[in-house]
Parts: C-alpha cells; structure tokens; sequence
C-alpha cells in the first residue's frame, strides 16, 4: 500500500498494520461520529483518520481530537492546517478527563513505579523520573473533561473511538467512555501491551459487553474491539 498523500511534500506511512486496520475499520463501518485522545503533534492517527474521511468521502462526519498541551496543540493544529485537513477534524484543546480523576503523584509512585508489571509489558521513562515525567503530561491550566463535554454533544453515543492519551491515563479515559456510552461503538486502544492500555485489555477480554474485532503485538500493540452496553439508560 502506498503512502497516504495529504499534500505537497508530506504523506503518512500507512505500512503500519495499525494504519491499515484503522483505515479499513473506518471504510468499512463509515462512521458519522469519531472521537479522538492523544492528538499530539496531529501527524501520526489524527492524519490517518482525517485522510481516510476524505478519501472515502464519509463527510459529513464529527470528529474531535483531544489534546492537553499546549504546544502541541498548536503544532498539531499548525499541520493540519498546512496538509488542508482541518475541515475534516474539530480540534479540542483540554484535559480528556475531570481534573479529580487525575492520578495524584503518589497514586503515580505507586502504580507506575512501586508496582511490578508483567516483564513484556512497556512502561516510559527510568524509575527514578516516571512519577514526575507522567504528571507534568496532563499538569496544564487548562479545560477538563472534555472526553465527557465531547460525548455530551453527541448524546453519548459515538460510533468510533481512539484513545490514544499519556502512558498513566489509558485506563482512566477506558473507564470514563465506558461508563458513558449509551450505543454501539466501535473502539480502538493503541499500545495494549503497555501500561496505557494492559489493563484495559484485560477488561476488554473478561467482559461480555465487548468483541474483539482485531488485536496485535506490533510495536506496543493494539486492540479494536466492538462495544455494546447494557440497556441500562
């Protein structure tokens, strides 16, 4: 498969399996709504979803893409910009979560450096700066909760979701979207076999709510799996 071409002098590498699978998963099911956590610099699935909207024409489609710092929000928005993406993508600049369900530092210490994880599970950082270097990731003044102010606008229910955010806050942003959603919905977790998603992955697997449509090691891996909740609202 060739590059994704998103403009002069610029494409993203769609070799990786997890770019394939992203761009089929969406060709395939066409979703009408997307939420995104974790643009970063707006180049890496950001890119790949706003290119896919275009290029198999599922405009009109709402999708946010959610990002907590500041520097990289204007670089990502910067990017977009400049490829001609950003009518296909609303860019939201917070935290994804309530600033109460932030891990405080010893909460950090404790699960990301006193724990022992599983030897082939990737956690960031050398011990002796990960508590510090995890929560200076979300530690900016500015909007929170926009995971959930996203969800609100689309009634909570959302068609696909990625969520992609700092290594200590995968599973923090797992159990908030899944104690929302009120639909089906299609969600994707990228770095499985790492502290951002291990334990959401095993969620995934003990609860009958969920099938796994697609899960791999490559790099840190990634599941895909289908989401249905319970008639409870």
């Amino acid at each position: 498969m060739s590059p994704i071409a998103v403009g002069p002098g610029m494409s993203v590498n769609v070799l990786s399996e997890f770019s394939k699978v992203l761009r089929e998963i969406l060709k395939e099911n066409r979703p009408k709504t997307i939420i995104e956590t974790g643009t970063y610099l707006g180049k890496g699935t950001t890119t790949v979803i706003a290119v896919s909207i275009r290029d198999f024409k599922l405009d009109p489609v709402r999708f946010y893409s959610i990002e907590v710092n500041p520097n990289f929000f204007r670089k990502a928005y910067i990017h977009l910009k400049d490829q001609e993406l950003l009518n296909f993508v609303y860019l939201v600049h917070g935290l994804s979560v309530r600033k109460d369900q932030l891990l405080s530092k010893d909460e950090i210490q404790k699960k990301f450096v006193d724990m022992d994880w599983p030897k082939e599970i990737y956690v960031d950082h050398d011990k002796d700066c990960r508590t510090f270097r995890y929560f200076e990731e979300t530690n900016f003044d500015v909007p929170d909760g926009m995971l959930l102010e996203c969800l609100k606008k689309l009634n909570y229910q959302v068609d696909f979701v990625l969520l992609d955010s700092a290594g200590h806050m995968g599973e923090i942003e797992f159990d908030v979207l899944i104690e929302t959603l009120r639909g089906e919905c299609i969600i994707a977790l990228d770095d499985v076999y790492h502290v951002k998603h291990y334990c959401s992955l095993q969620k995934i697997k003990k609860d009958k709510r969920f099938e796994i449509l697609n899960l791999s090691k490559e790099k840190f891996g990634f599941c895909i799996a289908k989401f249905t909740p319970e008639e409870r609202f």
